[in-house]
């Protein structure tokens, strides 16, 4: 906030790899989190999967804390003027809303031919605004009709938030972090709820309201001290010298992992997962983003379709039992071959949906809108977020 910028390692032309491959993890232990329930009790690599992938839903934490640092980053050189802002505010949406919408109907319209449901019309068009469904369960809050959805109803809001304090010009940041008090602070405290574990949150009576003062929001608020500590050459030399201790960045990398496999510490608060989720991150990109030369490209190419991945895991899933059943296989439909399967056409799947929802299309509205005409790596499409 106004201090000497850092030695600026992470520049415009900068693909971000450690990031991407990073996203990439993320969305994978999310989606092998999900799948593995087609595995019944007692099938082959049942056990063994839910011991590795059973805290799969840290991925969330993890893509919150990047979404955090990757505001810091974009945003960071930006004349802040209200044309600006705006056109912030429309590229942030350009990335999420189109391959959501398009993917959320497509499985509204499979899940009718399965279960209909009268609320669906009301529930899509909440869905699709990034509304909450209901007032429980935190930090869910009924999810959404795609049920990954709800995690992007935190995203966009977190979107707005930087957007807010982009008004405020050199004292943004200020304004960010006074904003950050007063809704997960000031608000929870007012009405005796406050709280840091995102589970244990008191319903405040209205959905949005629930949302916005839910603490799972301070994993975005920790990647947004990473981002200005990145840009600080004091903190950023500081966080630096101590990861490069000896076997320090190892050790936390393997304290981080011993947390998602151990199950320690479960869930979505900043001292639950989001504790491990920092520690990764920030060994990443203090660290190894220096360090290793490049990453591996399928690894890369992984973190690329990760908003992809992401959306489309649950929906394949259900679409294969779905057909398996319809020709007569329901033999087929459950088990540790069709939870192969389902990885392997969520990966086909999710190479086509980059390709022709987040990139062309969305280079398509970016042009229709004045912006630029391709998704470029150095802002990187969200995931987000089980």
């Amino acid at each position: 906030m106004g201090q000497e910028q850092g030695p600026g390692r992470l520049t415009r032309e900068s693909k971000l790899n450690s990031i991407q491959v990073l996203r990439g993890i993320a969305a994978l232990y999310v989606t092998i989190f999900h799948l593995k329930d087609v595995m019944p009790e007692g099938a082959p690599f049942r056990k063994e999967f839910e011991f590795l992938f059973g805290s799969g839903p840290a991925g969330v934490s993890l893509f919150f804390v990047i979404s955090g640092f990757i505001m810091v980053f974009i945003t960071r050189n930006t004349v802040l003027t209200g044309r600006n802002i705006l056109r912030f505010i429309a590229k942030r949406l350009i990335r999420i809303w189109p391959a959501y919408a398009v993917i959320t109907l497509g499985y509204c319209l499979l899940h009718s031919r399965l279960a209909p449901n009268p609320e669906w019309p009301s529930e899509v068009l909440r869905s699709l605004l990034f509304v909450p469904l209901s007032n429980t369960p935190p930090p869910f809050y009924g999810y959404a009709v795609l049920n990954v959805g709800w995690s992007l109803n935190y995203e966009i809001y977190f979107y707005f938030l930087i957007a807010i304090s982009m008004l405020f010009s050199r004292l943004r940041w200020y304004a960010f972090f006074l904003m950050i008090v007063v809704t997960l602070v000031g608000i929870p405290a007012y009405y005796g709820a406050f709280t840091l574990k995102a589970d244990k949150m008191k319903d405040l009576g209205a959905p949005y309201l629930n949302m916005v003062t839910n603490p799972i929001i301070w994993n975005f608020v920790c990647g947004v001290f990473l981002g200005l500590a990145y840009y600080h050459r004091a903190l950023h030399g500081r966080i630096r010298a101590f990861l490069s201790l000896n076997m320090m960045a190892p050790a936390l990398l393997c304290l981080a992992l011993w947390q998602f496999l151990s199950g320690f510490l479960g869930g979505f608060g900043p001292f639950e997962w989001g504790l491990g989720s920092v520690a990764v991150f920030t060994v990443f990109v203090f660290h190894y983003q220096e360090r290793i030369q490049r990453f591996p490209s399928w690894l890369v190419g992984l973190g690329d379709m990760s908003f992809s991945i992401y959306l489309l895991h649950v929906p394949i899933v259900v679409g294969l039992g779905f057909l398996f059943r319809r020709l007569g296989f329901p033999v087929y439909s459950e088990g540790t071959a069709m939870f192969f399967l389902s990885v392997a056409m969520t990966l086909i799947a999710s190479r086509l949906s980059y390709e022709y929802l987040e990139v062309r299309l969305t280079s398509y509205l970016s042009h229709f809108l004045h912006t630029r005409k391709k998704v470029t790596l150095e802002e990187p499409v969200r995931g987000q977020t089980t």
